[in-house]
């Protein structure tokens, strides 16, 4: 198995919830003997999709590495996938195979092949091979959801290039040992896993959310270095007092997924240089496997609400609407990055996986942003994320940094008829107070403007809020 991700060392590659430890070189013969066990390792079969029920834990780890070496191609989903939108991704995409532990599960036109212990693995007693473009190594759901059909197709240059230029600019080597703080289908999570395999590191794998306290245990018994964050996770870091924690043998902390408020990163900067540990704010989306740009850990505190600057090998720059390069400093623009780690494109269903590559290596992110000095990139907006009042465009990530500006944590969505604005419940501020001030700011009619007050924001799985859950109970 030639695959960058297993190597023959005899050093720790994943330590258990159970308290075992896997080396490197036996999880590359788990990774082998379950190419056998599962009749994976001929060659009439090498490009059927099959979906991983992920949890952090090893069979979900060696399904994932089995599936790579064998020229199958893996989708990632949650172990607790809803049934409905597992059978519609069923359809969609008709996988030869369905890995996981749901003894409950039932698949119409699916067998049992091999068990063991809590895990099965269902094969598709009639095969539904269809042509698979030979380049396809990996799907993934974008942004953790797995609510719609659409996937982004990755190759395995995609995912060896960005683990590579991660170990690289987070200086991963044997000695780093991270921990499942975020789950394996979710692209940030997975390039976490990634990038220590590449650099034969280690990882602790767990499913403990940060609010157990067998979480920080195992980071302190298991010598973890390094814990990888959404802006949720170091939300409750600061309400926990991140200054205070026991962080053990922690020196590393990494934020992606999303935008972490200018002043809490330099809270968490300011106390992450005060206990010697690194921080590195970053930026990524799926559609570029992972990591697109990251700020330097010694710039994180004077560069707070900077994306920072292209990862290792990659490029960014700022189109204006015609699509022309914008040259200046301060001139918003859409951001466009170029690297060896930008996706192959889009599927909606299984005919799309004969596809090639139609992003040729660029990726325009539908964010808006500024470039700063040293080629440094902060983010303005988000081109979709705009309603039109009255005439008025309205970009809704402004109307969420207003009130945030004023201590108000909020979720602002809508249409052109109605901006809707969720926050959560302050009995300083009247939901009356903050329409009547938000039509004053943006210039439009308060009736165009619906406040109300929410106990807690819904959130996907990787800390970002859940809009579409907000539109479907406005």
């Amino acid at each position: 198995m030639n695959l960058p991700f297993l190597h023959d060392k005899p050093t720790a590659a994943l330590l258990l919830e159970n308290g075992a430890t896997i080396s490197h070189a036996e999880l590359a013969q788990r990774a082998g003997a379950a190419l056998h066990e599962w009749q994976w390792d001929g060659p009439n079969d090498a490009k059927r999709v099959v979906f991983c029920l992920c949890r952090n834990d090893l069979p979900s780890v060696v399904c994932y590495l089995a599936a790579l070496a064998s020229g199958r191609v893996p989708l990632l989903l949650p172990v607790d996938v809803k049934p409905a939108q597992l059978a519609s991704l069923v359809q969609a995409y008709q996988p030869h195979a369905v890995f996981g532990n749901s003894a409950s599960l039932s698949l119409d036109g699916f067998g049992v092949q091999w068990q063991a212990e809590d895990y099965r693995l269902w094969v598709r007693t009639q095969d539904s091979g269809y042509p698979v473009h030979e380049n396809l190594a990996l799907l993934l759901a974008t942004s953790g959801s797995t609510g719609s059909p659409k996937l982004v197709r990755l190759s395995l240059d995609n995912i060896v290039s960005n683990a590579s230029a991660i170990a690289s600019y987070l200086g991963i080597g044997v000695q780093e040992r991270a921990i499942t703080s975020l789950p394996i289908h979710y692209s940030y999570g997975l390039s976490v896993l990634n990038s220590h395999l590449l650099s034969a590191a280690s990882l602790v794998l767990t499913d403990r959310s940060l609010m157990d306290a067998g979480f920080w245990q195992a980071i302190k018994t298991r010598g973890v270095t390094s814990l990888a964050g959404v802006p949720y996770t170091y939300e409750m870091l600061l309400r926990l007092g991140i200054g205070k924690l026991e962080l053990g043998t922690l020196r590393t902390l990494t934020q992606a997924g999303g935008r972490l408020p200018a002043d809490k990163v330099r809270q968490v900067a300011q106390a992450s240089q005060t206990r010697n540990i690194r921080f590195f704010p970053m930026y990524g989306q799926t559609e570029a496997t992972a990591r697109i740009a990251y700020v330097p850990c010694e710039q994180a505190l004077e560069r707070a609400g900077s994306i920072g600057r292209a990862i290792p090998g990659g490029s960014l720059w700022l189109e204006d609407d015609a699509g022309q390069r914008i040259d200046g400093a301060g001139v918003q623009g859409q951001l466009v990055y170029a690297g060896p780690n930008v996706s192959m494109g889009y599927a909606l269903d299984w005919q799309d996986l004969a596809k090639g590559d139609e992003n040729r290596g660029v990726l325009h992110t539908g964010d808006l942003a500024l470039r700063e000095a040293e080629g440094f990139y902060t983010i303005t907006g988000r081109l979709s994320r705009f309603v039109k009042l009255f005439g008025v465009r309205v970009s809704l990530d402004a109307v969420e940094a207003l009130l945030e500006q004023q201590g108000l944590r909020a979720a602002a969505f809508g249409d052109d008829d109605l901006l809707q604005v969720r926050m959560l419940e302050d009995p300083k501020q009247a939901p009356k107070q903050v329409v009547h001030d938000l039509a004053a700011t943006l210039g439009v009619n308060p009736r165009a403007i619906c406040v109300a007050g929410i106990e807690h924001l819904p959130r996907l799985e990787n800390g970002k809020v859940d809009y579409q859950a907000l539109k479907a109970s406005a």
